[in-house]
């Protein structure tokens, strides 16, 4: 049962009929969803394989990032409760995938939800409109979005769907069955390319350029890598550039909502150098002037948004989740080839992984809920791992134990080996799973988080 409470979340998240229903508008049918959630994975016989609330490096962080909100806001009593929401999506939806089929049919549905959204924008197109997104695609000059609270505006919307073309191809087409890579991977494929093309988002153009090189260059061979990379290179930038509005990519500072977007990076870094944990939880806001008026302007970068909010600290915090995610789909290869279900799920990590992380410096996605559900899915998959390596580690202690045994199957009589006979070298038969968040992680997540800063400080420099 819980596990379809994640399956509601993830339509009501996306899909969000409260926002375009009369009859739902300003109903709060989300602490309906965690309520029942909650009372569910209490009740449920079925538990995780690996019971408890902290048994990995991934619930650690989330514990400790919760508490770093807490200790940061203006009141405690005010984070508890306004934070606590957002940190349960992580917890429900980790309790909920306790089978590594739950996993990849989670992942299968997030993957409908981002097709779903993309068919909701391109009917609007052709005058079935449920969300009201004509209207909102006037607004921006013909660019598409929808009606939706996630997505009304362009650059979100072609964020979010451009990512299912990727996900599409190692769901459908990846070792997939004929309907699969004859209709289905080209229809999800068409449909979110149409929707992204509509939108005329430059970000998320080179998003989806990205996630495609990616999907040839990952377990690939050498001379494989090496084609798709200069390939990349040459025709995949000569093609990116007849896209819409990429041709201002050459001018970009001279752009006033550029140059609006670089006031409120400013106030940010200026915070960050100032104050090393920003000003709280959703409190930084740039107030930006220009002709005389005076304006808030959005940050548009979810890592510039939690400088501001979290300073330093926070940054390296939201970082580590992300690392977590990437470390996990690092060590959980599969023990045989035939193993599809557990790589087709690490492949569709690794990939959305990447468009969040890159998107992540045009949109603010840093406070929804896509950050913690990622981490959630990277986190139950190493449950499953480190619970699958502990049983065998069991399976191949009591072997040993058992010594070596002195009838055959037939019933004769086996002699055990001479005593100057060397012993064999007992291999493991699984590679253990990074269970500590240890001194390389942190070196990792603290040159990510330089890095950060160093983009941050060249941007503001260069444009």
């Amino acid at each position: 049962m819980e596990f379809r409470f994640a399956i509601i979340f993830l339509f009501v998240y996306y899909i969000r009929p409260q926002d375009w229903i009369p009859s739902l508008v300003g109903a709060n049918i989300i602490k309906p969803i965690i309520l029942g959630w909650f009372i569910s994975i209490l009740s449920t016989r079925s538990r995780s394989v690996l019971p408890g609330l902290l048994r990995s490096p991934h619930d650690w962080l989330m514990l400790i990032y919760y508490a770093y909100v807490v200790w940061t806001g203006p009141t405690i009593k005010g984070m508890i409760m306004a934070f606590l929401p957002t940190v349960s999506f992580y917890f429900l939806t980790l309790h909920s995938l306790t089978t590594w089929d739950l996993v990849l049919k989670f992942l299968r549905f997030w993957n409908l939800m981002l097709l779903s959204v993309a068919a909701i924008a391109v009917l609007s197109l052709y005058g079935v409109d449920f969300t009201g997104a004509k209207d909102m695609t006037e607004i921006f000059y013909g660019r598409l979005c929808i009606g939706t609270w996630l997505h009304n505006n362009p650059n979100s919307l072609g964020h979010s769907v451009v990512v299912a073309i990727p996900l599409s191809y190692l769901l459908f087409f990846w070792k997939g069955t004929v309907m699969g890579r004859a209709v289905y991977f080209p229809l999800a494929a068409l449909l979110a390319g149409y929707c992204t093309y509509m939108t005329q988002s430059k970000g998320s153009f080179l998003v989806g350029a990205g996630l495609v090189v990616l999907l040839f260059v990952t377990g690939r061979p050498r001379v494989v890598q090496i084609f798709a990379i200069s390939t990349a290179a040459t025709l995949g930038l000569s093609a990116l550039s007849f896209l819409p509005r990429m041709q201002e990519m050459s001018s970009l500072g001279e752009n006033e909502g550029v140059q609006g977007r670089l006031m409120a990076w400013e106030m940010a870094r200026n915070i960050v150098h100032q104050d090393g944990t920003g000003e709280g939880w959703r409190q930084f806001v740039a107030w930006v002037q220009w002709e005389g008026e005076s304006f808030i302007k959005a940050t548009h970068s979810s890592y510039v948004q939690i400088g501001g909010d979290l300073g330093i600290y926070g940054i390296f915090i939201f970082i580590a989740g992300l690392w977590c995610v990437m470390h996990t789909a690092l060590t959980i290869y599969p023990y045989t080839r035939e193993d599809d279900v557990r790589e087709r799920c690490r492949r569709c990590v690794v990939v959305m992984l990447a468009g969040y992380v890159v998107s992540s410096w045009m949109i603010n996605r840093e406070y929804h809920a896509e950050y913690f559900l990622l981490i959630a899915v990277a986190a139950a998959m190493h449950r499953l791992s480190r619970a699958e390596q502990l049983s065998r580690a069991a399976e191949q202690s009591d072997q040993e134990s058992a010594g070596p045994a002195l009838t055959s199957v037939d019933g004769s009589f086996n002699a055990p080996p001479p005593a100057d006979t060397p012993e064999k070298v007992v291999k493991p038969l699984v590679s253990p799973v990074w269970n500590r968040f240890g001194l390389l992680d942190i070196g990792v997540c603290s040159f990510l988080t330089w890095s950060v800063l160093y983009v941050w400080d060249y941007v503001l420099k260069t444009l």
